[in-house]
Formats: structure tokens, C-alpha cells, sequence
């Protein structure tokens, strides 16, 4: 596996997005330089293309990639390929979202002590069940090979929400946590549950010795971004991102 810090641009090196991501691409090529940058992903006959930077020089860059067909393409917002360029790519507009990351350990927030670390082996069914009913679109997989833990709040018996942590690329040997499957049952929801549960995984990241943690929201969910602010996130990249017709999420 080529590491980034290979073939990056220097300004690119220090990147917490990219510094993550690496670990889940088996081949990545760099196009462009410091102010901008487009990442040739995964197999040359139909790649994903990443763009950081310059929103102006990534979309020059997207428009001279040799590629035809694509996977997907995430780039920053404010860079608008050219229908041409997106009939070329077979790509359609999908979806427009930030990530996100901390180096520190949240305030401490109500419910944040009832929030439990759950035994994957024990609880397996009722995180999947809680899913079902409090996040039924998410991709996150319990017992996936790159799970660090998930951790849930109870209420009358049963699970009322749940998150989930995924590692991902770190720095000095060790790993970030990515947050990910975060779900409130409708009923308990405003109840600052969704809150209780982010500080409580963003505070066992940081006592765990991750260099940060990370998450991904839509752009359009203010709510969750005046949450996530306040909780110490700060906003890494503005993206936005497009698949081909018909994509219901993007690829694993």
C-alpha cells in the first residue's frame, strides 16, 4: 500500500482528512500541488478522484485528469466541474457535507454518564435493532474488521441510541477514531442523548491516545454542527460530492 506521505504535496502531508483516509486506499496517485490537489484512487479503469484545496485549481485539475468513467468524485465546495466533465466522469450531483475533528476532550455534557461501552459480542442484535429504528440508512457494521467499539444509553430496558467508533489512519503508530452510526431513537430525540453519546466517544478517543477523532456531516445539518462545535470539532473540509445515478450512498 503506497502511503500518502509519499506522494503528497507537502502542504498535504499534515492533512487530518487525508492522514485518515489513506489507510482504505490499495493505490493512490497525486495530481496538482500545495494549493490544490486531486487524488487518483483505487483502480485506473474506474477510479475515485478526491480534490483538497483551492476550490478553482481542483476544478481545473478534475477537468485535465486522464480518467474516464469514475466511481465517485468528492471535491471542495465552490469547485463546479463542467457538465461536460461530469458526463465524462458519469457522475450526477449526490451530496454536499463537512468533516470534522478534534484533538481534545470535550466538556463534560448532561447524560454523558449514562452512556455505556457495549460488549460487540454480547450486544450485537439489540445495536443492530436500536439501528433499525434510530438510523436505518447507515452503512456502519458492528462487528466490521475496523471497529474499535460502540457505545449505547438505555432506557426502558433497551437501547434508546447507540454510536459506533472506527480506526482510521493516525500519526506516530497511532490510530484516529472515526465516529459513525450515531442514532436516537425517535422518541428520545432532543432529549440531548445524540450529545451524551459524541462527548462520551470523543473522550474515550482522546484518553485512548488518538491523535484525533473525526466525523462527517451533511452541510445542510446545522443543528448537529452547532453540537459538534461546541463539543471542540473543528470543520477540516467543505466537500462536495457526486456518484452515479441512482447511488443511494457512497462506496465503501
Amino acid at each position: 500500500m503506497v502511503d500518502v506521505l509519499e506522494v503528497f504535496p507537502p502542504r498535504w502531508r499534515e492533512d487530518r482528512m487525508l492522514l485518515s483516509d489513506r489507510v482504505r486506499w490499495d493505490a493512490v496517485e497525486a495530481l496538482g500541488d500545495d494549493d490544490g490537489v486531486l487524488l487518483v484512487l483505487g483502480a485506473t479503469d474506474r477510479p475515485s478522484l478526491l480534490g483538497r484545496g483551492d476550490p478553482q485549481t481542483v476544478e481545473r485539475l478534475v477537468a485535465g485528469a486522464p480518467v474516464g468513467a469514475a466511481r465517485w468524485l468528492s471535491v471542495p465546495r465552490g469547485a463546479r466541474p463542467a457538465a461536460e466533465v461530469l458526463d465524462r466522469l458519469g457522475l450526477v450531483p449526490f451530496s454536499t457535507w463537512d468533516w470534522l475533528s478534534t484533538a481534545v476532550s470535550p466538556p463534560l455534557v448532561p447524560g454523558e454518564r449514562e452512556v455505556r461501552r457495549l460488549d460487540v459480542g454480547v450486544d450485537e442484535d439489540r445495536i443492530r435493532a436500536c439501528l433499525r429504528t434510530a438510523n436505518p440508512g447507515t452503512s456502519a457494521d458492528p462487528t466490521g474488521s475496523d471497529e474499535i467499539g460502540w457505545w449505547g444509553v438505555e432506557a426502558d430496558g433497551a437501547l434508546a441510541g447507540v454510536v459506533g467508533v472506527s480506526a482510521r489512519g493516525g500519526v506516530d503508530g497511532r490510530p484516529s477514531w472515526h465516529v459513525h452510526g450515531l442514532g436516537v431513537v425517535p422518541s428520545r430525540r432532543g432529549s440531548g442523548m445524540g450529545t451524551a453519546l459524541t462527548a462520551a466517544v470523543t473522550r474515550a478517543g482522546d484518553a485512548a491516545g488518538a491523535p484525533w477523532v473525526s466525523l462527517g456531516i451533511y452541510a445542510q445539518n446545522d443543528r448537529a454542527r452547532r453540537i459538534y462545535r461546541r463539543l471542540g470539532f473543528r470543520t477540516d473540509a467543505e466537500l462536495t460530492s457526486f456518484g452515479p445515478a441512482g447511488a443511494e450512498r457512497p462506496p465503501g
